[in-house]
């Protein structure tokens, strides 16, 4: 089985604010074979996870609206379903700008193209 035909059931949460990146970012996924549930804030995001069990893995911007940012919804994430792959990217910060949830991996989004997708692969593999 190819790495894409074992994606074709993965549900990815994106949770990005602006509206052409996460499209841009949601294509991406896509095209990898992963099924993509987009939202704009952290509240949306948890309302998901706490709704749906299919859910293998978060993509966070680091500074997304809601009651909490990115950084924390990650570790929220970790805490309450610690096998999800997470995966952090940011513009504007780099991994040096909050501890990083353990297992978690930070992706600058310049680097999106090349390394998203192989990095989300890695994680759920280790989950």
């Amino acid at each position: 089985m190819t790495a894409d035909a074992r994606n074709e059931a993965v549900l990815v949460i994106l949770v990005e604010e602006e509206p052409d990146l996460r499209a841009a970012m949601a294509a991406l996924l896509s095209d990898a074979g992963f099924s993509v549930a987009q939202v704009e804030t952290t509240d949306a995001a948890l309302d998901l996870l706490s709704t749906s069990r299919q859910i293998s893995g978060l993509v966070t911007d680091a500074h997304v609206p809601g009651e909490i940012d990115g950084w924390e919804l990650a570790h929220e994430v970790r805490r309450r379903w610690p096998d999800l792959a997470v995966v952090l990217t940011s513009g504007h910060s780099d991994a040096t700008s909050g501890p990083l949830p353990e297992g978690a991996e930070f992706v600058l989004k310049p680097d999106v193209v090349a390394d998203l997708v192989p990095m989300l692969r890695r994680l759920m593999i280790r989950a």
